[in-house]
């Protein structure tokens, strides 16, 4: 017996002492890597942010045999990628903020075991093209995780996979740098809409756009309709001078129209789009590699294109995060 308790007595010495040991350690951690790739930002970018793109290059991807993965019909913020798999294990990720200069992420691990932790894609334009600093860090609770980060370095299991990842990153987008923009083909359902039909000077385009929008939402308000998706702006007609155009808001149900507003369905059908962030001013890039796109494809356009505007510009002042989607229609 006095051999078992003094067993017993070791053994919990031994384990206050590592619980002792764990409240010292780190309470997170951080893995970085870099490369440079001869390309510009937003050619990188749209690899990132269209989840269907890390097939190409993610140093995770056929890695497992019975590996599935599971992706959302969103290019950037908003963007989900899920995968299950006896060697990966489950878990998800999803992109949390894109700007002109970074791709943020969420990451999250439930199978071997769990954890959450954040990451990034970030650019910074040198001489010989764009270094990409790719990051990850979580926290490491106690005792358990800040103990296996002791003993297993997450800088060390990460870090390679992440230069792996990395380089293949860089022969995929040096090697397919035609397009800048991720450019996706789908079928598009009508939806019920509420326009603002406006033709304007170039320089009043902002102040409009409210004023229509705000034409819009009274109606709305006034007939008990919600919105069903984001702000849109389709296009007519325009030149360097002017712009013909209906302000557009999707709702959920059919209302009556009143002189400044008028509801219809919107178009329905096969449409190329891409997704920009940054200032509207710099979309010309985004709609000529559309326009390249279509005619490389054999498309014609079927009808005016649109944009959607998915940042609000009134809670989000920094233009870099203004993301919008642009819409050519096709056959």
């Amino acid at each position: 017996m006095k051999i078992l308790k003094r067993i017993f007595i070791v053994i919990v010495v031994i384990i206050v002492a590592l619980l002792i040991f764990a409240a010292f350690l780190p309470s997170s951690y951080k893995v970085v890597r870099s490369t440079v790739i001869n390309a510009p930002p937003e050619a990188i970018s749209s690899q990132i942010t269209d989840f269907c793109n890390w097939d190409k290059w993610s140093p995770w991807i056929h890695v497992d045999s019975t590996e599935k993965y599971t992706y959302n019909d969103t290019i950037g913020k908003g963007g989900y990628m899920e995968w299950t798999g006896e060697m990966i294990g489950s878990g998800n990720m999803s992109i949390t903020e894109v700007t002109t200069d970074s791709v943020k992420y969420n990451l999250v691990f439930k199978e071997p075991w769990e954890s959450v932790s954040n990451g990034a894609f970030c650019f910074s334009k040198t001489e010989t093209g764009t270094t990409v600093t790719w990051t990850n860090e979580g926290n490491l609770s106690w005792p358990i995780s800040r103990l296996m980060g002791f003993f297993m370095s997450f800088d060390k299991m990460m870090g390679p996979d992440f230069e792996k990842g990395l380089a293949k990153l860089k022969t995929v987008v040096e090697s397919t740098s035609k397009y800048t923009y991720s450019i996706i083909e789908k079928e598009i359902q009508a939806m019920i809409i509420a326009v603002v039909h406006n033709k304007v000077a170039m320089g009043e385009i902002g102040n409009i756009l409210g004023k229509s929008y705000s034409e819009i939402q009274k109606l709305m308000k006034k007939q008990g309709a919600n919105m069903t998706g984001s702000p849109m702006a389709i296009t007519l007609a325009w030149d360097s001078i002017s712009w013909d155009f209906e302000a557009a808001i999707p709702i959920d149900k059919e209302i009556k129209g009143n002189a400044q507003v008028q509801v219809k369905q919107s178009y329905a059908g096969k449409v190329i789009y891409l997704s920009y962030t940054g200032p509207y001013e710099g979309t010309y890039k985004a709609y000529t590699e559309l326009d390249s796109y279509m005619k490389e494809k054999g498309l014609f356009q079927n009808g005016g294109p649109w944009e959607v505007y998915l940042t609000d510009p009134s809670t989000e002042p920094d233009t870099n995060k203004w993301v919008t989607e642009i819409y050519f229609p096709v056959k």
